[in-house]
């Protein structure tokens, strides 16, 4: 498994197979507007695959810290956005700020909490006073199929948290955060939980939100 993994082809096959890019794109398209000349800020980008869904005329920035993954990404889709080799932090913040939308997609359950919350505040001053964080990742829930809890035990994020755990984290960076469980997205019986976060609460959250929930 490891070995599929590092192969940006072969995890992305894997990705496909099990419906979990699928997920990513339901999520996106369920809870998220993009529009044209916005820019959008990936960490955890991956091979890239995710920018070729997109709306053209974004301005995508992808980061990630696997080699092989960006070096995919910038020699295949190149040409929908850029593409950086290095961890997301306050250094990157500053040179890349103005953000609408970061998107962290299966990313938090990897990083304990106080690495998180450092890595947060850092997604905050990324942002615009107007942008958004959005999350998708693997949740513990009550009632949830032991299967779907057996594929979260042997996640390789050693980090998987409930829906309070995941609220406590977001929660202590960001004003206003809003959550979703979802268990219809994948082929295989999985719990996801969308998050969307932002700067100030008085900021109004988008009505398909509520709707979806």
């Amino acid at each position: 498994m490891k070995a599929i993994l590092n192969s940006p082809t072969l995890y992305q096959a894997y990705q496909n197979a099990g419906g979990f890019f699928g997920a990513r794109l339901k999520a996106i398209a369920d809870y998220l507007t993009i529009r044209p000349g916005q820019r959008i800020i990936d960490i955890g980008c991956g091979p890239g695959y995710i920018s070729q869904h997109l709306p053209r005329g974004i301005d995508y920035i992808g980061f990630d810290i696997d080699e092989a993954y960006i070096e995919h990404a910038k020699r295949v889709f190149g040409n929908r956005g850029k593409y950086f080799c290095r961890y997301f932090d306050a250094v990157a913040a500053n040179e890349f700020a103005g953000a609408d939308i970061v998107m962290m997609n299966g990313v938090l359950h990897h990083i304990p909490d106080e690495e998180l919350k450092a890595t947060l505040a850092d997604v905050r001053d990324v942002l615009k006073d107007d942008g958004l964080l959005f999350t998708l990742d693997g949740c513990y829930c009550e009632g949830q199929s032991r299967f779907a809890k057996w594929l979260l035990d042997n996640d390789r994020g050693r980090f998987v948290r409930d829906q309070k755990g995941y609220e406590l984290v977001l929660g202590s960076v960001f004003e206003k955060v809003d959550l979703a469980i979802r268990d219809d997205y994948a082929r295989v019986p999985y719990t996801w939980i969308i998050g969307i976060c932002r700067k100030q609460g008085i900021t109004e959250v988008v009505d398909d939100f509520e709707r979806l929930t």
